[in-house]
């Protein structure tokens, strides 16, 4: 509990203490509450309905796709930083990366606290979720610096730069799958022209 304290009283010690100890067992334990507290918060603000029912048995398939997306990730910034001469190991990475998600623990007592504020929380929460965002990326170049030992410039493009690429990879593989869908449904309508007076 010190070291969570200490995150959110000294960030960069705590990061340099993260990278020297490795206490994989708590990161893992820190996103799983993230998780946790990122799902409940939604949970509480959304209107009941369907998006609740949704969200509820999302749960397990978030939490691989967290551990994995993650593990995937911290192997990425791993090797930019090497790339940017960095030296550090890839257990002290992934356990930094880990508590860099600390942040999203605050999601569900903001919704707790926003509640009582009618159809206004469904605004205010994704506005302090975005704050959280930068907290957490704030964090992710503390601990980039810390295990790798590089300058800040050098700790933030590791972190912007692979992000960038993720974002343009995402962007393209969408723009060609709906490409496709459109062509696709294109050619069904010349097949069957009785669809396209439907």
């Amino acid at each position: 509990m010190e070291l969570i304290y200490q995150l959110f009283t000294s960030p960069r010690l705590a990061m340099r203490r993260v990278s020297k100890e490795r206490p994989l067992g708590l990161a893992f334990l820190v996103v799983i509450l993230a998780i946790l507290s990122n799902r409940i918060g939604w949970l509480l603000i959304l209107p009941t309905g369907h998006a609740k029912i949704l969200l509820s048995l999302g749960l397990i398939i978030e939490l691989m796709v967290a551990f994995g997306g993650l593990f995937l990730l911290v192997a990425i910034f791993h090797l930019m930083a090497n790339f940017c001469g960095g030296s550090g190991r890839g257990a002290s990475l992934y356990s930094v990366c880990g508590f860099a998600l600390i942040p999203i623990w605050l999601m569900t007592p903001l919704a707790i606290m926003l509640k009582p504020l009618g159809t206004a929380r469904l605004l205010l929460l994704p506005l302090f979720g975005m704050i959280i965002l930068v907290c957490m990326a704030g964090l992710f170049v503390l601990g980039i610096q810390e295990v790798h030992h590089l300058p800040r410039g050098k700790a933030v493009a590791t972190f912007i730069i692979p992000l960038m690429g993720i974002s343009f990879t995402f962007i393209i593989l969408l723009v060609l799958s709906l490409t496709i869908l459109f062509l696709s449904a294109g050619h069904l309508f010349q097949t069957f022209p009785s669809l396209a007076g439907m």
